[in-house]
């Protein structure tokens, strides 16, 4: 059994060609590792081995998955290789998966509010006071479709000129596609720069800015309401947190 890098919340392994993770870190993400598990299981029950690698089986906080051969998109773009357009074609793929059914504001203030609550002692110390301000009758015009939650390069794999897929999908499930978009703009166009156009014409058009970056300061509100303001002081001034504090900032 080989430990795979890559694990930052879980613990995942290779063995006989078989992708063994084992959910953990709870408190650190926020969400139940069977929580995790379960919206994992059901992605890939979905998009197996089509977007996503297959099932194989899962047992307590465990599941078993295809090992995907290639590299991740995250290394193939710093090497130089034009990749945007492909991630933006795929996670096209995943929203084509619509609900009849919308999200109410209320989810969305409801999860504002609870985060700003467990951020706060971060928030006053940077003296960052963020609102989340939302024009629904445009998140509406995209309606209620299945989202990744984690849609980064990172977690794209596949080798150049075949047809990718997507790993991690333990935060995914039903909600705007302006969650995914915040963590493309956070992850992806503030990391490459020009991946923007490249991205958008993969995806098929460009969503409207403003409420991208609405849904880019709840989930950095997210993000920090996961950590002490004991670790948040330990941490580097480049680090993870921080780095959602000066995202914050260009932000408000």
């Amino acid at each position: 059994m080989r430990k795979l890098e890559g694990g930052f919340i879980n613990n995942v392994f290779l063995e006989n060609g078989i992708v063994i993770k084992i959910f953990s870190n709870d408190n650190l993400v926020g969400t139940p590792s069977h929580e995790r598990l379960e919206r994992e299981r059901r992605a890939l029950s979905i998009f197996g081995g089509t977007l996503a690698p297959r099932l194989i089986s899962n047992k307590d906080v465990t599941l078993h998955q295809e090992f995907i051969e290639g590299e991740s998109y995250e290394t193939m773009a710093r090497q130089g290789e034009k990749v945007f357009e492909v991630a933006g074609s795929m996670l096209a793929k995943v929203h084509r998966f619509k609900f009849s059914n919308r999200i109410p504001p209320s989810y969305y203030l409801g999860r504002f509010e609870k985060a700003i609550k467990l951020a706060r002692p971060v928030l006053n110390l940077e003296q960052i006071f963020p609102r989340f301000e939302v024009a629904w009758d445009i998140v509406y015009e995209l309606g209620m479709r299945y989202i990744h939650g984690d849609f980064w390069l990172g977690n794209i794999i596949g080798k150049i000129g075949k047809e990718p897929k997507i790993i991690d999908w333990e935060f995914s499930g039903a909600g705007s596609p302006y969650e995914d978009f915040a963590i493309v703009d956070l992850w992806i166009f503030r990391e490459f720069a020009d991946s923007e156009q490249d991205f958008w014409r993969g995806y098929g058009f460009r969503p409207n800015q403003e409420t991208i970056n609405s849904f880019l300061i709840l989930r950095c509100i997210e993000f920090l309401a996961t950590v002490t303001l004991e670790n948040y002081l330990k941490e580097e001034k480049d680090g993870f947190y921080h780095n959602k504090i000066t995202t914050l900032r260009s932000l408000i």
